[in-house]
Parts: structure tokens; sequence; C-alpha cells
């Protein structure tokens, strides 16, 4: 056997020891039972060339894109390590590159030029979290996603020569493997009875300061905005906003506005002194807020645009509202097939008629632009919910409790936060 073939063999035997170890803990067949995702419920393990990364804070999926403590990662992958407290940024830097990121900047710069990543690094517990398949995409490693451990496995260039592989052929294997375990997988979710959804308690929703009052028609004066406004604009490649950004405005009393999704639900959840609430003044076709960002403001034909974007107004939900159907969001990042490490996501969201909810996470990620890896990403949660004015509350088995930005779209669709979800 030649040696590149000994090292596939090797590497194939690897995967598959791997996902039969995952597997198992994740199948009891004894009892006919089934996880709902393989990777509900389960700590992601960070692997650097077949062995496991130790970090200080279990790993944070979030919407797709994995943060992790950033110093060990980068010492792990021999970037020289470098954090500027009053610039908020880290660095990391070997031969030939440099990587810059600010927290709470999706921008980076690799080597002096701008780079769009699709998720921000954030502070957690005092320790600074930063996108992993970034950082391994960056230092030219392959990055691929188990989701029957869940693992996510980072192979550098150097570990692939010194076995005798290439990204292609090791992404071939594991690509392979992943998707010979999603057929079984699948097979024993489909012959698995489903259990009942058991009713949560839901608590009121976030309380506000009482100043949000709802426009009371699409009659539109710039001298006295009020109510939240929303439109949207496309991301062709997926870098900003994951396919769709979504542009959310909340006009208040006194000249105060909040941009984007409030933190803490919907409109009328917003508190000034706890979510940001900016002064704006609006002369000369600007909007110009206390924080120096400003944007191009104007009524054409009875419609509010900022920044050329056409928005409509958001309409209080009917007291009582219950949904009974499916609905998925779906978002990406980079152009699938053809970007190198394009990834896509699906969201799916069931809302019952009874008030109660199931959610399951799904990504698919495409390594070099080669064959998709598929596998759940987040896991799959249930519990009851609530929706009032315009926040939805969930409320999940674990006694996590969530609150999101909710309103319904004329298409059928509906907003939950930042995303939107087609009824399936």
């Amino acid at each position: 056997m030649k040696k590149a073939e000994m090292a596939r063999a090797a590497f194939r035997r690897m995967m598959i020891a791997a996902c039969w170890l995952s597997l198992a803990m994740v199948f009891s067949l004894s009892e006919g039972k089934v996880q709902a995702s393989p990777a509900a419920g389960k700590t992601i393990e960070v692997n650097l060339d077949d062995k496991a990364l130790s970090f200080p804070i279990a790993p944070l999926l979030e919407n797709g894109t994995t943060l992790v403590p950033f110093r060990p990662l980068f010492e792990a992958m021999g970037l020289e390590v470098g954090w500027n407290p009053e610039k908020q940024t880290v660095t990391g830097q070997k031969d030939g590159l440099t990587i810059v990121m600010t927290i709470g900047s999706q921008a980076a710069t690799v080597n002096g030029s701008g780079v769009q990543m699709l998720q921000a690094p954030k502070i957690i517990d005092g320790y600074t979290m930063v996108p992993l398949r970034f950082v391994g995409e960056t230092t030219q490693a392959l990055v691929a996603w188990n989701p029957y451990k869940p693992q996510i496995l980072v192979y550098t260039e150097s570990y692939l020569a010194a076995n005798g592989l290439t990204k292609a052929t090791a992404e071939a294997e594991i690509n392979k493997q992943i998707a010979e375990f999603k057929k079984k997988y699948d097979e024993l979710t489909a012959n698995s009875p489903q259990q009942p959804q058991t009713p949560v308690a839901v608590p009121d929703a976030p309380a506000g300061d009482g100043s949000y009052q709802p426009a009371g028609s699409d009659h539109l004066n710039l001298n006295q905005l009020r109510g939240m406004y929303y439109g949207f604009s496309p991301d062709y490649d997926g870098y900003e906003c994951g396919g769709m950004c979504w542009n959310i405005i909340t006009f208040l009393p006194e000249n105060k506005v909040v941009v984007g999704a409030p933190p803490q639900g919907g409109p009328e959840t917003i508190d000034c002194s706890r979510d940001g609430c900016r002064s704006y003044t609006i002369q000369n076709g600007s909007l110009e807020l206390d924080n120096g960002d400003t944007y191009e403001i104007a009524v054409k034909s009875g419609k509010l645009y900022i920044d050329d974007v056409e928005l409509d107004r958001v309409s209080t939900v009917q007291p009582g509202l219950t949904l009974n159907g499916t609905y998925v969001h779906r978002g990406f990042q980079g152009l699938i097939g053809i970007s190198a490490g394009s990834t896509s996501w699906t969201h799916t969201l069931t809302l019952n008629a009874d008030g109660t909810f199931k959610t399951d996470n799904m990504m698919i990620g495409n390594v070099q632009g080669s064959a998709p890896t598929t596998g759940a990403a987040g896991g799959s949660d249930s519990g009851s919910y609530r929706i009032s004015g315009n926040t939805i509350v969930f409320a999940f088995q674990n006694g996590k409790i969530a609150s999101s930005l909710f309103f319904e779209h004329e298409d059928g669709s509906i907003q939950v936060g930042d995303e939107n979800y087609d009824k399936e």
C-alpha cells in the first residue's frame, strides 16, 4: 500500500473510532430511545491535530459560530498572543501572519487587510472569546464539525503534510464518515417514539420604563416620530448578517431612539436606564445620534427610509396570540460551494397552539469549498412560550428563560429577534 493510501486509511480508522464512540453515547439502543439531537446538551470539544484542547471555560455556540478563549487557542496554534486593554484588541502573530480582532466588532484585519467575521469576539466571565473557525482558517488550517461528539476538528497544514495528507483527502474522509453516521442516526431517530411535550410555567415579559408608544398610524412626521420600524437589506456573501440584514429602529418620546432589536424583547420592554437608548436629532435629511452615528433619513411616498432602506411600522400583536406550525430561519456565511469555509445553518422553531414549543438548530458546513459536512449545532430544546405586546418569552424545560422581539410579517413569516422565520 502506498504511503498516501496508508495515511488515508489511518485517518479513516481514527474518524470511524471517534464517531462510533460518540454514537454510543447518543444512542440508547437497548431502550429504543434516541436523543432529539446528537449535540443536545453536550459541551463542544475542540481537537487540534487529534489532541483535545483544554479551555478555562467551555466553548460557546452562538448563532452557528463557536467562540473559545483566545489565549489557549492562539498559543496551541503557534501564535504569539497580544492584548491591548485600551483598544480592546486581541492580536495573534507568527511568521507572515498577523490577526487583529476587536471586542464587540465583526471587523478584523489579517495582515492589515480588513475581513468581516460572522460573530464578534466578546468577553465572558473575564475571558476573551474569539470565533474558532475564523482563526483556524486564517492560519490555513482545515476546520470541520463532528456533530456526534459534538466536536470541532482542526488540522494544521504541517500535521496533514507530516501524515501524507492534503486538505482535500482529509476533508473527503471526514465528510464521508460523518455522512454515513448521519444516515444511521436519522434511521434510528425516525424509528424512535416521540415523547409528549410537558408544559412549563412562562413568566411575564421584562418590564420597560413605560416610555414606548406604538405608532398610531402610517402617517409620518419626522419631527415627531414614534414606534418601531423595520426593513431589510440583502447581505449577498453572508459575512455581515448571514444573508439578510434586518434594520430595526424604535423611536421614543423626547427624541430617544434604540437601534436594533431591543435586548429584553419587544419595544414595550425598553428601559432607557438599562437598554442603551440614544438621543437624536434630525436635520437636513440626516439622523444623528449622540454617539456620532449618522444615517440618511427621508419620507418617500409616505414610507420611512433610513440609509435608502424602506421601513414598515411594527404592529402590536393581538392579545393571547398562539401559533400552530413550524417556522424555519436559514442563513449562510460565504458562497456555498465557492467560498473557502462557507457555512449555512437552519434554525427550526415549532410553535404549538397549546403554548408549547420545540426548537432544533442544524448547521451545514462546507470546509474549504468542498463537499458539505452536516450536523446539529446547538441541539434541541423544548418548553412553553407566551406572546404579549411584541415580545415572545420562552421557558425551557431546563429552567432557562429567554425573551425576544416578536412580530408577524404580511407574508405569514415571523420575526424573532434579528431572525426572520418562514412558515414551512
